[in-house]
């Protein structure tokens, strides 16, 4: 087998129905398979995915179980040459599986490859970044990205590839699309299932460069990230989730006082944004929903930050050793 595709769904039917069109429409050229693991949505996407396309295996959960521990089913027992992470909000264009397999076969030591990924608009999604350190959390948290003074501070975060046409080495990749060489996997094992959600990208592409594995952008294959996934709705709780994920992120690869200190700093991020839009609804009067709606949101991010994460983070012995 050259490749198995993993695609965690949750509620999504309609994005998955074109996601799994457009690799139907444009295949890799080898022999391939497609796993949709389905985290108990209620949306009729599993019957969707059986009635459509019988040729892809859908692997229903009754619960919930969270994007990593999803796609670490997804791929389980798979001897693949490679494996492809894909969201389900994605579509494929033609050549973009061949291409990137095709990288990955030319460069020995690359371990996950990454495609550009284009917006609605037109535009390239920001999809590559560099390390993510506390200094750089700290300027997303404090909003210095927002200002243009990210560069002047801590440095930026995300990288611009506006004008990047070559495939380009970089330190982290989008977990929406992440071809892993199965021989990677092997050694670095799953992902990491105490992440539910958020991060577990950042701690797999970490994990990856420990271990001596390079990572690629490659702008050549293209495919429509479409952003409208799972996780618009309860944003407050997927707030949380984030700064929740950040905090282990730090502790699992820096130490207990930046997991402690990446905590505050998410507090502190969310409290930020919770004075911000208290003092717009204050300034006009209550009369802007949007305003009032914004309050509510980081008033209920900020006040589950401050609770336990969710879930049962799983051993970290687990994670690095397989499932």
């Amino acid at each position: 087998m050259d490749l198995r595709i993993s695609i965690v769904n949750y509620n999504t039917r309609e994005l998955l129905r074109a996601c799994l069109q457009s690799i139907q429409d444009h295949p890799l050229s080898g022999e391939f398979e497609v796993v949709v693991v389905d985290n108990a949505s209620r949306d009729g996407s599993v019957e969707m995915v059986r009635e459509s396309f019988p040729w892809v295996q859908v692997i229903p959960s009754e619960d919930n179980l969270g994007y990593a521990a999803g796609n670490n089913l997804g791929l389980e027992g798979s001897r693949a040459r490679c494996r492809l992470i894909l969201n389900s909000d994605i579509e494929v264009h033609a050549g973009a599986l061949d291409r990137l397999a095709e990288f990955m076969d030319a460069h020995p030591r690359c371990g996950m490859c990454s495609a550009r990924l284009i917006l609605l608009d037109g535009t390239t999604q920001a999809a590559v970044a560099t390390e993510l350190t506390l200094r750089k959390f700290a300027t997303q948290q404090l909003l210095l990205d927002r200002t243009g003074l990210a560069k002047y501070t801590f440095g930026e975060y995300w990288v611009d590839l506006n004008t990047v046409t070559e495939p380009l080495e970089v330190e982290q990749a989008s977990g929406a699309c992440m071809l892993c060489r199965g021989e990677a996997v092997e050694q670095v094992g799953p992902m990491d299932e105490g992440f539910w959600m958020y991060c577990e990208d950042t701690d797999y592409c970490k994990r990856f460069l420990n271990a001596g594995w390079e990572l690629w952008y490659v702008p050549a294959a293209t495919m429509l990230h479409v952003l409208g996934g799972s996780s618009t709705g309860a944003r407050g709780e997927m707030v949380a989730t984030y700064n929740h994920s950040a905090a282990r992120y730090f502790r699992l690869h820096h130490g207990l006082l930046q997991g402690a200190l990446a905590r505050l700093i998410g507090l502190t991020g969310s409290t930020l944004r919770l004075v911000m839009w208290s003092v717009a609804t204050l300034c006009t009067l209550g009369l802007v929903g949007q305003f009032r709606r914004k309050v509510w949101l980081f008033a209920k991010a900020a006040w589950l930050t401050l609770l336990p994460a969710r879930g049962r983070p799983a051993p970290r012995s687990r994670a690095e050793g397989g499932r």
